[in-house]
Protein backbone atom coordinates (compact mmCIF):
# COMPACT_ATOMS: atom_id res chain seq x y z
CA UNK A 1 0.00 0.00 0.00
CA UNK A 2 1.15 3.52 -0.78
CA UNK A 3 2.24 5.13 2.33
CA UNK A 4 -0.29 8.15 3.38
CA UNK A 5 -2.70 6.74 0.17
CA UNK A 6 -5.73 8.12 2.10
CA UNK A 7 -4.19 11.93 2.74
CA UNK A 8 -3.24 13.15 -1.24
CA UNK A 9 -3.67 16.41 -1.28
CA UNK A 10 -2.37 16.99 -4.71
CA UNK A 11 -1.31 15.86 -7.71
CA UNK A 12 -0.43 17.00 -11.02
CA UNK A 13 1.41 16.63 -14.43
CA UNK A 14 2.18 20.35 -15.36
CA UNK A 15 5.90 22.15 -13.72
CA UNK A 16 4.53 25.22 -12.88
CA UNK A 17 1.37 24.49 -11.54
CA UNK A 18 3.68 21.87 -9.80
CA UNK A 19 6.09 24.76 -8.48
CA UNK A 20 3.15 26.89 -6.90
CA UNK A 21 1.87 24.44 -4.53
CA UNK A 22 5.33 23.32 -3.23
CA UNK A 23 6.08 27.17 -3.15
CA UNK A 24 2.76 26.95 -0.66
CA UNK A 25 3.22 23.95 0.79
CA UNK A 26 7.17 23.12 1.33
CA UNK A 27 9.35 26.14 0.00
CA UNK A 28 9.20 28.72 -2.64
CA UNK A 29 11.00 27.53 -5.76
CA UNK A 30 12.24 27.04 -9.24
CA UNK A 31 11.87 24.21 -11.03
CA UNK A 32 12.81 23.48 -14.47
CA UNK A 33 12.72 20.00 -16.21
CA UNK A 34 16.00 18.01 -16.94
CA UNK A 35 14.58 14.86 -18.48
CA UNK A 36 11.34 12.80 -18.86
CA UNK A 37 7.85 13.53 -18.91
CA UNK A 38 6.75 15.64 -15.45
CA UNK A 39 4.33 14.03 -12.72
CA UNK A 40 4.27 14.86 -8.96
CA UNK A 41 1.93 13.56 -6.23
CA UNK A 42 1.76 14.38 -3.26
CA UNK A 43 0.58 12.86 0.20
CA UNK A 44 0.52 14.44 3.47
CA UNK A 45 -0.91 14.72 7.11
CA UNK A 46 -0.18 17.05 9.72
CA UNK A 47 -0.04 16.67 13.62
CA UNK A 48 1.25 19.48 15.50
CA UNK A 49 4.89 19.82 15.26
CA UNK A 50 5.36 17.63 12.54
CA UNK A 51 4.79 17.05 9.00
CA UNK A 52 4.71 13.67 6.77
CA UNK A 53 5.14 13.91 3.25
CA UNK A 54 4.78 10.68 0.74
CA UNK A 55 6.16 12.51 -2.62
CA UNK A 56 6.11 10.50 -5.82
CA UNK A 57 8.46 11.99 -8.82
CA UNK A 58 8.17 10.74 -12.30
CA UNK A 59 11.48 13.06 -13.81
CA UNK A 60 14.99 14.31 -13.49
CA UNK A 61 14.17 18.13 -12.39
CA UNK A 62 16.50 21.07 -11.51
CA UNK A 63 15.12 22.65 -7.98
CA UNK A 64 16.37 26.09 -6.46
CA UNK A 65 14.77 27.63 -3.52
CA UNK A 66 14.28 31.00 -3.52
CA UNK A 67 15.78 32.70 -0.14
CA UNK A 68 16.96 30.46 2.86
CA UNK A 69 15.09 27.46 3.92
CA UNK A 70 12.34 28.36 6.43
CA UNK A 71 12.03 27.79 10.03
CA UNK A 72 11.90 23.72 9.75
CA UNK A 73 14.15 20.85 10.25
CA UNK A 74 13.62 18.32 7.66
CA UNK A 75 14.58 14.43 6.88
CA UNK A 76 14.07 12.35 3.79
CA UNK A 77 13.78 9.11 3.64
CA UNK A 78 13.93 7.58 -0.10
CA UNK A 79 11.66 3.90 -0.77
CA UNK A 80 13.31 4.46 -4.77
CA UNK A 81 15.18 6.56 -6.45
CA UNK A 82 17.72 9.56 -5.70
CA UNK A 83 18.03 13.39 -5.06
CA UNK A 84 21.16 15.66 -4.98
CA UNK A 85 21.75 17.98 -2.31
CA UNK A 86 23.53 21.27 -3.26
CA UNK A 87 24.46 23.54 -0.53
CA UNK A 88 27.63 25.60 0.75
CA UNK A 89 28.67 22.25 2.45
CA UNK A 90 28.71 20.40 -1.38
CA UNK A 91 26.74 18.04 -2.75
CA UNK A 92 25.13 15.28 -0.66
CA UNK A 93 22.78 12.20 -2.14
CA UNK A 94 20.05 11.23 -0.57
CA UNK A 95 18.51 7.42 -1.38
CA UNK A 96 17.46 4.21 0.45
CA UNK A 97 20.10 3.86 2.76
CA UNK A 98 21.28 7.25 3.03
CA UNK A 99 19.32 10.48 5.11
CA UNK A 100 19.62 13.92 4.36
CA UNK A 101 18.63 16.33 6.60
CA UNK A 102 17.99 20.38 5.55
CA UNK A 103 18.19 23.07 8.35
CA UNK A 104 16.57 26.76 8.78
CA UNK A 105 18.37 29.18 6.70
CA UNK A 106 20.15 26.37 4.60
CA UNK A 107 20.55 27.50 0.78
CA UNK A 108 19.15 24.88 -1.30
CA UNK A 109 19.72 23.64 -5.05
CA UNK A 110 18.82 20.31 -5.72
CA UNK A 111 18.59 17.54 -8.61
CA UNK A 112 15.69 15.48 -8.52
CA UNK A 113 15.14 12.25 -10.12
CA UNK A 114 12.34 9.79 -10.62
CA UNK A 115 11.64 8.36 -6.63
CA UNK A 116 9.17 7.89 -4.08
CA UNK A 117 10.47 9.41 -0.65
CA UNK A 118 9.02 10.26 2.56
CA UNK A 119 9.75 14.07 3.91
CA UNK A 120 9.01 15.05 7.00
CA UNK A 121 9.06 18.72 8.91
CA UNK A 122 9.94 19.25 12.23
CA UNK A 123 9.17 22.38 14.34
CA UNK A 124 12.35 24.18 14.07
CA UNK A 125 11.74 25.87 17.30
CA UNK A 126 11.43 22.38 19.05
CA UNK A 127 14.69 21.34 17.70
CA UNK A 128 16.78 24.09 18.44
CA UNK A 129 15.32 24.36 21.64
CA UNK A 130 16.25 20.15 22.65
CA UNK A 131 19.77 20.91 21.34
CA UNK A 132 20.17 23.83 23.43
CA UNK A 133 19.50 21.72 26.88
CA UNK A 134 22.52 19.37 25.15
CA UNK A 135 24.98 22.18 24.13
CA UNK A 136 27.01 24.89 25.77
CA UNK A 137 27.56 26.27 22.06
CA UNK A 138 26.67 25.04 18.64
CA UNK A 139 27.75 26.16 15.59
CA UNK A 140 24.58 27.27 12.47
CA UNK A 141 23.70 23.80 11.63
CA UNK A 142 23.80 24.41 8.05
CA UNK A 143 27.56 24.80 8.68
CA UNK A 144 27.75 20.96 9.48
CA UNK A 145 24.42 19.13 9.24
CA UNK A 146 23.78 17.20 5.86
CA UNK A 147 23.77 13.30 5.66
CA UNK A 148 23.28 11.78 9.11
CA UNK A 149 25.46 9.20 9.98
CA UNK A 150 24.38 5.70 9.89
CA UNK A 151 23.67 4.22 13.80
CA UNK A 152 21.00 2.38 16.00
CA UNK A 153 19.30 5.45 16.62
CA UNK A 154 18.95 6.73 12.93
CA UNK A 155 17.70 3.10 12.34
CA UNK A 156 15.32 3.50 14.66
CA UNK A 157 14.31 6.82 13.64
CA UNK A 158 13.96 4.94 10.16
CA UNK A 159 11.75 2.24 11.34
CA UNK A 160 9.16 4.74 13.49
CA UNK A 161 8.94 6.73 11.36
CA UNK A 162 7.64 3.89 8.46
CA UNK A 163 5.44 2.88 11.30
CA UNK A 164 3.95 5.90 12.23
CA UNK A 165 3.41 6.66 8.49
CA UNK A 166 1.47 3.08 8.23
CA UNK A 167 -0.60 3.63 10.96
CA UNK A 168 -2.06 6.26 9.46
CA UNK A 169 -3.35 3.96 6.40
CA UNK A 170 -4.42 1.33 8.98
CA UNK A 171 -8.56 1.07 9.56
CA UNK A 172 -9.04 1.30 13.27
CA UNK A 173 -5.65 2.60 14.27
CA UNK A 174 -5.95 5.06 16.53
CA UNK A 175 -3.71 7.44 15.34
CA UNK A 176 -5.96 7.80 11.48
CA UNK A 177 -8.24 9.79 14.41
CA UNK A 178 -7.15 9.83 18.34
CA UNK A 179 -5.71 13.57 18.91
CA UNK A 180 -4.03 12.17 22.39
CA UNK A 181 -2.45 9.03 20.53
CA UNK A 182 -1.28 10.81 17.39
CA UNK A 183 0.76 13.81 19.98
CA UNK A 184 2.67 10.90 21.97
CA UNK A 185 3.80 9.73 18.81
CA UNK A 186 4.92 12.93 17.31
CA UNK A 187 7.02 13.43 20.75
CA UNK A 188 8.43 10.29 20.20
CA UNK A 189 9.44 10.93 16.45
CA UNK A 190 10.95 14.00 17.19
CA UNK A 191 12.68 12.50 20.44
CA UNK A 192 14.31 10.31 17.78
CA UNK A 193 15.27 13.14 15.26
CA UNK A 194 16.93 15.03 18.14
CA UNK A 195 18.75 12.46 19.49
CA UNK A 196 20.47 11.50 16.20
CA UNK A 197 21.41 14.95 15.46
CA UNK A 198 23.06 15.53 19.22
CA UNK A 199 25.15 12.30 17.75
CA UNK A 200 26.27 13.87 14.41
CA UNK A 201 26.53 17.33 16.23
CA UNK A 202 29.80 19.06 16.60
CA UNK A 203 29.60 21.07 19.67
CA UNK A 204 30.76 20.85 23.11
CA UNK A 205 28.24 19.18 25.55
CA UNK A 206 26.77 21.21 28.26
CA UNK A 207 28.55 20.59 31.67
CA UNK A 208 27.25 17.63 33.09
CA UNK A 209 26.18 18.32 36.99
CA UNK A 210 25.60 15.30 38.94
CA UNK A 211 21.89 16.05 40.94
CA UNK A 212 20.98 15.21 44.61
CA UNK A 213 18.63 13.20 45.36
CA UNK A 214 16.02 16.09 45.99
CA UNK A 215 16.14 17.19 42.61
CA UNK A 216 15.86 13.86 41.29
CA UNK A 217 12.23 13.38 43.48
CA UNK A 218 11.30 16.78 42.20
CA UNK A 219 11.85 15.18 38.44
CA UNK A 220 9.51 12.69 39.43
CA UNK A 221 7.04 14.78 41.15
CA UNK A 222 6.91 15.94 37.99
CA UNK A 223 6.75 13.38 35.86
CA UNK A 224 3.56 11.66 37.68
CA UNK A 225 1.74 14.70 37.72
CA UNK A 226 2.09 14.41 33.82
CA UNK A 227 1.41 10.89 33.01
CA UNK A 228 -0.39 11.40 30.32
CA UNK A 229 0.55 14.18 28.28
CA UNK A 230 3.41 13.74 25.48
CA UNK A 231 6.21 14.18 27.41
CA UNK A 232 10.18 13.40 26.97
CA UNK A 233 13.42 13.39 28.39
CA UNK A 234 13.49 17.27 27.51
CA UNK A 235 10.55 18.34 29.43
CA UNK A 236 11.62 16.95 32.46
CA UNK A 237 14.99 18.63 31.89
CA UNK A 238 13.12 22.08 31.58
CA UNK A 239 10.48 21.96 34.32
CA UNK A 240 13.52 21.41 37.03
CA UNK A 241 16.11 23.45 35.25
CA UNK A 242 18.61 21.36 34.20
CA UNK A 243 20.63 19.95 31.36
CA UNK A 244 19.54 17.09 29.65
CA UNK A 245 22.66 15.11 30.56
CA UNK A 246 22.91 15.79 34.21
CA UNK A 247 19.13 14.25 34.35
CA UNK A 248 20.30 10.89 32.34
CA UNK A 249 23.31 10.86 35.00
CA UNK A 250 21.55 11.53 37.97
CA UNK A 251 18.51 8.91 37.26
CA UNK A 252 21.31 6.12 35.97
CA UNK A 253 22.88 6.48 39.36
CA UNK A 254 19.68 7.38 41.73
CA UNK A 255 17.27 5.25 40.25
CA UNK A 256 19.52 2.82 38.44
CA UNK A 257 17.62 3.88 34.86
CA UNK A 258 17.28 6.34 32.26
CA UNK A 259 14.35 8.70 33.05
CA UNK A 260 12.78 7.38 30.22
CA UNK A 261 12.79 3.92 31.40
CA UNK A 262 10.86 5.52 34.45
CA UNK A 263 8.34 7.21 32.64
CA UNK A 264 7.55 4.04 30.99
CA UNK A 265 7.18 2.49 34.36
CA UNK A 266 5.21 5.02 36.08
CA UNK A 267 3.11 4.94 33.15
CA UNK A 268 2.66 1.21 33.38
CA UNK A 269 1.99 1.35 37.03
CA UNK A 270 -0.69 4.44 36.03
CA UNK A 271 -2.20 2.11 32.93
CA UNK A 272 -2.75 -0.64 36.20
CA UNK A 273 -4.38 1.19 38.24
CA UNK A 274 -6.88 2.33 35.31
CA UNK A 275 -7.44 -0.96 34.36
CA UNK A 276 -8.13 -2.16 37.85
CA UNK A 277 -10.50 0.87 38.32
CA UNK A 278 -12.26 0.48 34.91
CA UNK A 279 -15.90 0.28 33.93
CA UNK A 280 -18.06 -1.47 31.37
CA UNK A 281 -16.49 0.88 28.63
CA UNK A 282 -12.92 0.61 29.25
CA UNK A 283 -10.72 -0.88 26.79
CA UNK A 284 -6.99 -2.65 26.90
CA UNK A 285 -6.67 0.17 24.15
CA UNK A 286 -7.74 3.07 25.26
CA UNK A 287 -6.13 3.26 28.62
CA UNK A 288 -2.86 2.08 26.82
CA UNK A 289 -3.53 5.39 24.13
CA UNK A 290 -3.87 7.53 26.58
CA UNK A 291 -0.44 6.81 27.86
CA UNK A 292 1.61 6.65 24.87
CA UNK A 293 1.34 3.01 24.19
CA UNK A 294 1.09 3.20 20.51
CA UNK A 295 2.02 -0.63 19.75
CA UNK A 296 -0.22 -2.76 21.69
CA UNK A 297 2.12 -5.75 21.45
CA UNK A 298 4.65 -3.90 23.08
CA UNK A 299 2.79 -2.45 25.76
CA UNK A 300 1.07 -6.12 26.46
CA UNK A 301 5.17 -7.55 26.98
CA UNK A 302 6.12 -4.94 29.14
CA UNK A 303 3.27 -5.26 31.45
CA UNK A 304 3.61 -8.75 31.52
CA UNK A 305 7.08 -8.11 32.73
CA UNK A 306 6.46 -5.98 35.33
CA UNK A 307 3.09 -7.50 37.08
CA UNK A 308 3.25 -10.94 35.38
CA UNK A 309 -0.32 -11.12 33.65
CA UNK A 310 -1.35 -9.24 30.25
CA UNK A 311 -3.50 -6.02 30.59
CA UNK A 312 -6.57 -8.25 29.34
CA UNK A 313 -6.44 -10.16 32.38
CA UNK A 314 -6.03 -7.40 34.97
CA UNK A 315 -8.92 -5.78 33.04
CA UNK A 316 -11.06 -8.88 33.03
CA UNK A 317 -10.98 -9.27 36.69
CA UNK A 318 -12.34 -5.76 36.93
CA UNK A 319 -15.09 -6.38 35.11
CA UNK A 320 -15.78 -9.60 37.33
CA UNK A 321 -15.65 -7.55 40.38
Amino acid sequence: MEPLSRHRIFSTTDVDEASDFAGRIWERNRTSIIRGRYGLRWNRVEIDKVGLAYIEHDCSVDLRSEGPLSDHFRYLLHDSGAMEHRTGRGTHASCPGSVVVHSPGMDLQAVMHPCKLMLVSLSGEFVRSAMEQRFRKLAPYHDWLDVLPRSQRLASLESFTSWLACEFETPGSPLAEARKARLHAERLLLSLFVECLAAAAPGKGEAVVDLGLARVRKAEEWIDANLGRAIGVEEVARAIGVGVRSLQMSFRRVRGCSPRAFIIRRRLEAARQMLLCAGAEATVTDIAMTFGFLELGRFSRRYRQQFGEIPSATLARALTR
